[in-house]
């Protein structure tokens, strides 16, 4: 796939059709407004998005981010023309026998809604916890310890950054196109506000770098101890 000429394609205002080719789910972030960032989320499905229907066009345009993505190698997003995706959409009407494409393009939304929001539309079975208690903690003079699980069995319960971050460091990434654990720990510190003890363990598990999965330590040590303090201050 060429690297595209992003002077030529945001010389003017358009649509942009995006679709997401790796395999796993894409968050995007856009400066919307000054100091005013907003997310996107495409989940692990190949139905195009009109990105420019939720995100306004500026903000796509000066996304470093959004074009790393597009010009990566191997790519995870690719742009399709208004010709493409109606097509596109046109044979997903045939397949899920559906009126028309627009009728198509409305079920697609819908199901993006639905998995990124989880509505009505998520069909997904309630996921496990990706770590074990070990010891609760409970008594007086012990902490809290918890054992990370070999097994996520669903991506919902992960923050969908730390899910875009690891997989940049799979092992089936080249050693050569591996994120650097300086680049990794910005994009987790960047996030660091949302994350909870469950994406701490999967970073542990899956940070690949020892400094990348010693941070992680520290910052489930971090959490541990303060719900420790919340108990020991809570009224018998």
């Amino acid at each position: 796939m060429p690297i595209t000429n992003w002077t030529e394609f945001f010389s003017k205002e358009r649509d942009i059709y995006v679709q997401n080719i790796c395999a796993s789910q894409i968050s995007l972030s856009f400066e919307v407004s000054p100091g005013h960032t907003e997310g996107f989320l495409l989940k692990q499905t190949r139905n195009p998005v009109n990105i420019t229907q939720h995100i306004p066009f500026a903000a796509v345009k000066a996304s470093a981010d959004f074009r790393k993505m597009l010009n990566r190698r191997p790519p995870v997003l690719q742009v399709l023309t208004e010709e493409e995706y109606k097509a596109y959409y046109a044979q997903k009407a045939v397949d899920w026998k559906v009126p028309n494409a627009d009728a198509a393009i409305d079920r697609a939304e819908q199901e993006r809604l639905g998995l990124a929001l989880k509505t009505d539309f998520t069909t997904d079975e309630q996921p496990k916890a990706i770590h074990k208690v070990i010891n609760d903690g409970k008594s007086l003079g012990e902490r809290k310890e918890v054992q990370s699980t070999d097994v996520v069995s669903s991506e919902e319960v992960i923050h969908p950054r730390v899910l875009h971050v690891c997989q940049q460091v799979h092992p089936e990434v080249p050693e050569a196109e591996r994120m650097k654990a300086g680049e990794m720990l910005t994009e987790f510190e960047n996030v660091e506000n949302n994350l909870k003890i469950d994406d701490y363990e999967y970073i542990r598990a899956h940070g690949l770098y020892k400094t990348v999965k010693a941070w992680a330590t520290k910052k489930i040590s971090a959490l541990n101890t303060a719900e420790e303090v919340d108990d020991t201050a809570s009224p018998a």
